[in-house]
């Protein structure tokens, strides 16, 4: 099934506090202050970038996905500066999930924008995805991320070893869902 969902999805989404937009090798810079922190870094299962070309290659990357999307996520009273990005990493047909990934700058931690974000970006994506079993994955020693998983019904299913880009050893990773139905 090739996916093209993505076309349909707006190229901005706007929630309280945040801007959403559709990312573009514009954003390359902003999201290399974010990629490059070792602390943000380590939560996303990615080496910490060291140049804004790593940057630039994972957004062509994404862009070149079919089943992967991502937005930038700028601060509304700060609108050129990015604060972070979420999108779909994955849609995988055989299991028939939507795999979901995201990130902020620190300081944007622990002030409820992510919950914000997601909940208006799953409610407006919801009538164009082609499942409703959404999924996420977090390493267990991430507990703000998981208690906002939690916070979104996300219920854990498995917990198991997988290749942790950071550190390049294998590490626990715990796998959340939830059904949008």
């Amino acid at each position: 099934m090739s996916t093209n969902i993505f076309f349909q999805l707006p190229a901005t989404i706007t929630t309280e506090r945040t801007i959403l937009r559709k990312t573009t090798l514009a954003d390359a810079a902003n999201l290399f202050d974010i990629w490059s922190d070792t602390e943000v870094a380590k939560f996303m299962n990615i080496e910490k970038f060291s140049t804004i070309l790593q940057a630039k290659e994972m957004i062509q990357a994404i862009e070149n996905e079919p089943n992967a999307c991502r937005y930038t996520i700028f601060d509304t009273t700060n609108p050129l500066q990015a604060i972070g990005s979420l999108g779909i990493n994955d849609i995988n047909n055989k299991s028939k999930t939507i795999e979901i990934g995201y990130e902020l700058a620190q300081n944007y931690w622990r002030q409820g924008l992510m919950f914000e974000v997601l909940t208006v970006f799953l409610n407006i994506a919801k009538p164009f995805l082609p499942y409703n079993t959404i999924t996420a994955k977090v390493l267990p020693e991430n507990i703000a991320s998981i208690k906002l998983l939690e916070k979104l019904n996300f219920d854990l299913i498995s917990t198991g070893p997988e290749l942790d880009l950071h550190s390049g050893k294998i590490c626990e990773i715990s796998n959340y869902h939830v059904n949008l139905e």
